[in-house]
């Protein structure tokens, strides 16, 4: 029983082989030759046979036939074109930064008219319009102009009532074929569709920390100013990094939560771009405004920073109950939707670019320093640098010693060491009596004035340069007064001590 059921199988086993072989080897080549004989399309002139027998509108081509491509739809009419470099732009639209892989898409799609089918041909005017094809429709088309100055132009009609395509036609010849629905992406859509949502100039990771002269307003108003120093503008500033705050006081950036934003800048871009200008034709700030509620004059917020010779400047509206937004940029002169999400670091408090120390200076490039307060009233002129640093008390006249000066290096420690807590309470200090005024002088002339107001037992509001928003302990204030007085006497300071 058992042996003929195997013997069952096999016979199975072989008859099916035998009909595999038999169906590729005769019946499918059978087949495809009858099928292949059926569907050879008879040509019109001007068309190219495609795959599975499938016309070509016109002869294939690729973008390196290609001198220009022009588009005319519902939305407008623009041209890329060839330059004199080889690289394509937007005719009158040069600075606009498109996406290449729009360019491609759209370059394949009116290079490469592979119809779905040819509904017929030889048709009147008349029958063309019922395809959105006649002389007097206002159809879509598109024209490509060849690097030998031969053009071919392509009519786009109505869509398909089953939404599977749309019909076509080839200029002067009176034929209707279907072209694929991926026109829609392309021929059909908006220029704004080929254009990519960059905001601002794109650095790289190497050099996006080089962005200079930032500024970012809100409501109208300056929040925060931040410059970028070179090897020499770092010594005229006696700065210790390569970033200083110029506005709203001289304090010490914070250079963590400000890296955040300048590596957002690097690659600013929106969700999508939703109009662009002219190059060198400024879109209007009255349509701006009323178009996408972004008000140049009094922005709600408002990025400007330069890198080398080329300065970006952004304007944004104010986001909407979902978080939605829009960006104007002035170099690239486009208006791209985005996410409040994405720039939240707009509403940040001006405590969140400020890094804690109160103090940070280099005290190589430091001319003078004046401490007042306590019954003290000195200043300590400094020349030279590291071992040949030298320290003189103006009161004296005379340099300290070696040893002097290595305890006046300990007194520095503590100016640095002066931490910013928090916001203040207290900012009118027309009432409060200034427990010590810092005068600093640098070798380039700059001064900086640190003045500190107790306004309870523990917490000591100051300011620099007359611009406050912080507090900090009396106590370090305190420390320096006395350790001033060590330093005159000779006496050794414990910079970690306190008091």
């Amino acid at each position: 029983m058992i042996k003929r059921q195997i013997r069952t199988i096999i016979i199975f086993a072989v008859v099916f082989v035998v009909g595999v072989v038999t169906y590729f080897s005769v019946v499918k080549p059978l087949i495809a030759s009858l099928v292949t004989d059926e569907e050879v399309p008879e040509l019109l002139e001007g068309e190219v046979l495609g795959i599975n027998n499938r016309i070509l509108i016109m002869e294939h081509l690729e973008k390196a036939d290609m001198q220009s491509i022009e588009i005319h739809n519902s939305h407008g009419t623009y041209t890329m074109y060839r330059g004199e470099d080889d690289e394509f732009y937007i005719k009158g639209y040069e600075g606009a930064p498109y996406s290449l892989e729009a360019l491609s898409s759209l370059v394949v799609s009116t290079g490469y008219t592979l119809s779905i089918t040819r509904v017929g041909y030889g048709f009147t005017d008349e029958e063309m319009s019922a395809y959105g094809l006649g002389p007097n429709d206002n159809y879509a088309w598109f024209r490509i102009t060849k690097r030998d100055g031969s053009t071919h132009t392509v009519h786009i009609g109505n869509k398909l009532p089953t939404g599977g395509g749309y019909y076509a036609a080839y200029e002067g010849r009176n034929a209707v074929y279907v072209l694929d629905t991926t026109l829609e992406r392309t021929v059909l859509a908006d220029i704004t569709d080929l254009i990519l949502p960059i905001l601002s100039f794109p650095l790289s990771v190497s050099t996006y920390y080089m962005i200079d002269d930032f500024y970012l307003y809100r409501d109208g108003d300056v929040v925060v100013c931040i410059d970028f120093l070179t090897g020499e503008e770092m010594e005229d500033a006696a700065a210790l990094g390569q970033y200083v705050m110029l506005y709203p006081a001289d304090y010490t950036p914070n250079i963590n939560n400000y890296n955040v934003i300048l590596q957002k800048l690097a690659a600013f871009s929106g969700t999508k771009c939703v109009e662009i200008g002219p190059t060198n034709e400024p879109l209007d700030p009255q349509h701006l405004l009323e178009a996408y509620g972004i008000n140049i004059d009094d922005p709600a917020y408002g990025i400007v920073y330069t890198y080398k010779d080329i300065t970006s400047m952004i304007y944004f509206s104010k986001p909407d109950e979902n978080g939605q937004m829009y960006a104007y940029s002035q170099l690239f002169n486009l208006v791209a939707s985005l996410n409040y999400s994405d720039v939240s670091f707009l509403d940040w408090d001006i405590i969140k670019f400020v890094d804690r120390p109160v103090f940070f200076k280099n005290i190589n490039d430091i001319a003078q320093i004046r401490i007042q307060g306590g019954g003290i009233d000195e200043t300590f002129i400094l020349v030279g640098e590291g071992q040949e640093l030298i320290v003189t008390p103006k009161s004296t006249g005379k340099p300290f010693s070696a040893d002097d000066v290595q305890n006046f290096r300990q007194l520095y420690k503590v100016l640095l060491s002066i931490y910013m807590e928090d916001y203040s309470p207290v900012t009118d200090t027309s009432e409060l009596e200034c427990m010590m005024t810092m005068t600093v002088v640098t070798d380039a002339g700059d001064v900086f004035e640190y003045k500190f107001y107790p306004y309870s037992t523990r917490r000591c509001y100051y300011t620099i340069n007359g611009s406050g928003h912080f507090y900090t302990y009396n106590d370090h204030i305190q420390k320096i007064l006395n350790d001033t007085v060590r330093v005159l006497k000779g006496e050794p300071i414990d910079s970690e001590g306190k008091n």
